[in-house]
């Protein structure tokens, strides 16, 4: 199994905490430009966040994503404030763009601010997870080893597992196996959480470093890029050095639910990138639940269910992810 993280100090380059960004659009935008709705409403909430100090419009536009005179109008008024252009368009990769993504925002770094510390509020949390899902996957391997007799006095742990997992009737060495393959994946987020840059060489960005803030204004929760796309990434900004937090987590994601998310990222974070290995995203939640052994054994989803689980207990996982309810049995 292979990290999916960098570990030099050259790989730590982009971070985006203070407002700048690296938002892209797929047409131009403006007046002449081609006018995907998804693509003015990009640019009409980039250059919203822009204080009107730095060119951004005052009142701020309607985020409608249609191009009328107002937002071709901001557009030209921000490229004459910054010199950059006047004909009142944004081409992808184009001078307005990239001063549009350059210049701090204010709201923005609020925002990203809020959302870094709520998870490094978090890191505890992810910690424990992690350790309660070595020991369940540790339990779990007893039950089936001791049969439930001897030192082990209930089988709860196999069946939490198992219900996650759904081993089915395979062979005892298969499932011990597997169990041994979920016990070393946690084993290694939580090596990851627990890591300290290194006084020496400062080279480590584990520990909370490993999250970031998106700059690309998905409206996502949260992503890790594959290692496999480094070498052809498109925005060199975006790489599998970290997971990265999206402003999804800042619309009501409760507390437990949030957890839960960072964890599914950091399962993707540590998988093993090789086909056959890879945990990847085959469902969420119910659907999680209603897939087939196979499918549960590289779904992010099922692994982080059962730490949750293994965490909160079932009527905190239940309350957060409502869908579950009926896949949860009240006695686990």
């Amino acid at each position: 199994m292979q990290v999916r993280a960098h570990t030099e100090n050259a790989c730590v380059v982009y971070r985006f905490e203070g407002g700048v960004s690296a938002w892209t659009i797929e047409k131009s935008v403006g007046v002449g430009g081609f006018n995907r709705k998804d693509d003015v409403l990009k640019i009409q909430q980039l250059l919203n966040k822009i204080a009107p100090g730095d060119g951004g419009p005052l009142p701020p536009l309607v985020e409608d994503g249609l191009a009328g005179p107002k937002t071709n109008g901001a557009i030209r008024a921000f490229q004459q404030f910054h010199r950059v252009a006047s004909d009142g368009r944004v081409d992808p990769g184009g001078p307005t763009l990239k001063k549009m993504n350059e210049v701090p925002k204010q709201s923005l770094a609020a925002q990203n601010a809020g959302r870094l510390a709520r998870t490094a509020q978090a890191m505890p949390e992810l910690l424990a997870m992690a350790q309660k899902a070595i020991r369940g996957a540790e339990s779990a391997m007893d039950v089936l080893t001791l049969g439930g007799g001897g030192m082990s006095t209930s089988k709860r742990p196999f069946e939490i597992a198992d219900l996650y997992f759904a081993f089915g009737k395979q062979s005892q060495s298969t499932t011990l196996g597997e169990l041994r393959f979920i016990r070393t994946t946690f084993v290694r987020v939580k090596g990851v959480l627990a890591s300290r840059v290194s006084p020496l060489t400062g080279g480590n960005p584990f520990g909370v470093s490993i999250f970031t803030i998106d700059p690309l204004g998905k409206d996502w929760m949260a992503y890790s890029p594959m290692q496999l796309g480094d070498d052809n990434r498109e925005i060199p900004e975006v790489h599998s050095g970290h997971v990265y937090l999206c402003s999804g987590l800042d619309h009501g994601v409760v507390p437990d639910l949030f957890n839960h998310i960072l964890m599914h990222e950091l399962l993707h974070f540590v998988d093993d990138e090789a086909k056959e290995r890879r945990i990847v995203d085959h469902g969420y939640r119910d659907k999680a639940m209603k897939l087939p052994h196979s499918l549960r054994m590289r779904n992010s989803d099922n692994y982080a269910l059962f730490a949750s689980h293994l965490h909160i207990g079932r009527t905190r996982l239940v309350a957060s992810q409502p869908s579950l309810q009926p896949h949860v049995p009240a006695n686990l």
